[in-house]
């Protein structure tokens, strides 16, 4: 009896073993399909942008160039008002994102602390519908608002629409919600008003939710096509993703130098992106608890 019991026991020990090291090789295998997907043109595109025509249009295609070259890079600059078109971006970028941080985080600390009337009604109609509507559905009554404004031909239009998003609200309330309340409750016993409490105790906290919510909005700012199509009307208010597309249009030009205008429109956002995310699985992760 003995016997057979420790031969079943070493049977399951060995079976759910080898269970362990085949989901540990499928989770492998997932991870490096998903990295491929997602890094993979990246990854494409700046080894295009290094590499010589004639290499370029071989087949089968070479993973690495055999003589790195930054005459792509050459062409590029040379073609395009890079720096103006960055100046743009920037600064309609920084604009937005700042704007669009300060107020969300504002209108999530009053839904999570302040008492008024129908306040999760709002918070469900007003905050989440925007989340689900999809903004193309207002895009021609927002235009026509804009153009009866004067606006049209500006980047206030550009910026002012990107102020207000449900799912910077949605998580900074996330958030919110789950910081200690008797901090709150000693500055209110001190004397403190909302404002106090949301700019000395709230942001300060904040932080990794403010870091993970500024890749989001920086990233969709930066990468924004249609506002800038729509309302800038002047080649010299132009910002990088319409600088590219006027690039690939206009331009005519070989692969090599495409990739490489790609690199100079994609290299900020991959900047900021590693300065900011240790704090990014962080501020996601506490966003989602609740105390």
């Amino acid at each position: 009896m003995d016997g057979e019991m420790r031969n079943n026991y070493y049977h399951k020990k060995g079976t759910g073993r080898v269970k362990g090291i085949g989901m540990y090789v499928l989770w492998l295998v997932t991870c490096i399909i998903v990295t491929v997907i997602f890094v993979g043109p990246v990854f494409w595109m700046i080894r295009t942008s290094f590499m010589h025509p004639v290499e370029i249009r071989e087949w089968p295609p070479r993973l690495f160039p055999s003589q790195i070259t930054f005459e792509n890079y050459q062409n590029a600059w040379a073609l395009m008002n890079w720096p103006r078109l960055f100046y743009n971006s920037i600064l309609v970028t920084v604009t937005a994102t700042v704007g669009l941080l300060f107020l969300s985080s504002l209108a999530a600390f009053a839904f999570a602390y302040l008492r008024f009337p129908f306040k999760n009604f709002l918070f469900i109609t007003l905050v989440l519908a925007t989340m689900i509507v999809p903004m193309q559905v207002d895009l021609i009554p927002r235009f026509l608002m804009m153009a009866r404004w004067g606006l049209v031909g500006t980047y206030i239009p550009v910026i002012l629409l990107a102020l207000v998003h449900g799912f910077q609200i949605f998580l900074y309330r996330q958030f919110f919600q789950g910081l200690p309340k008797d901090l709150f409750d000693a500055a209110k016993v001190d004397g403190a008003g909302y404002f106090w409490m949301y700019w000395k105790i709230a942001m300060p906290l904040a932080w990794p939710a403010t870091a993970t919510l500024f890749i989001f909005s920086f990233l969709l700012r930066w990468n924004d096509f249609l506002y800038p199509l729509i309302y800038l009307t002047e080649r010299r208010l132009y910002t990088v993703q319409l600088g590219l597309a006027f690039f690939q249009r206009e331009a005519a030009l070989p692969v090599g130098p495409l990739m490489a205008a790609s690199t100079y429109v994609a290299l900020p956002t991959i900047v900021v992106f590693l300065i900011f995310q240790r704090y990014f699985v962080k501020g996601i992760v506490m966003t989602g608890m609740k105390g």
